[in-house]
């Protein structure tokens, strides 16, 4: 969407800021989070402003597995697989199957 300024704005540019917020650290998403509102409410965008500082900060496991599926995403999607496979075998109490998925989480987490 473009402003009246010719400057892009909405969701585009709320998207562009989220994506960089949640591939900080969690320890420096607060901080940031606060400058990119501060910065959308002084250009007059409050909707934005209110938007970004709805975002919560990450925990260091959603942050990981955010940076992998961004970095590697045929690992996530292994990891994800894997997680199904392993709930079925949990779920149905396989106990070789348990046992194979097992080692084989421990091989991809290596």
């Amino acid at each position: 969407m473009r402003r009246e300024d010719g400057r892009d704005g909405g969701d585009g540019e709320v998207e562009a800021v989220l994506d960089e917020l949640y591939t900080l650290p969690p320890s420096d998403f607060v901080a940031r989070r606060e400058e990119r509102a501060a910065a959308a409410r002084t250009e007059g965008r409050a909707d934005d402003a209110r938007r970004l500082h709805a975002a919560r900060r990450p925990t260091l496991a959603a942050w990981a597995a955010n940076l992998l599926r961004r970095s590697r995403p045929d690992e996530a999607r292994q990891f994800l697989e894997l997680g199904r496979a392993l709930r079925e075998a949990h779920a149905t109490l396989d106990p070789s199957a348990l046992k194979e998925l097992s080692a084989q989480r421990r091989r991809i987490v290596s």
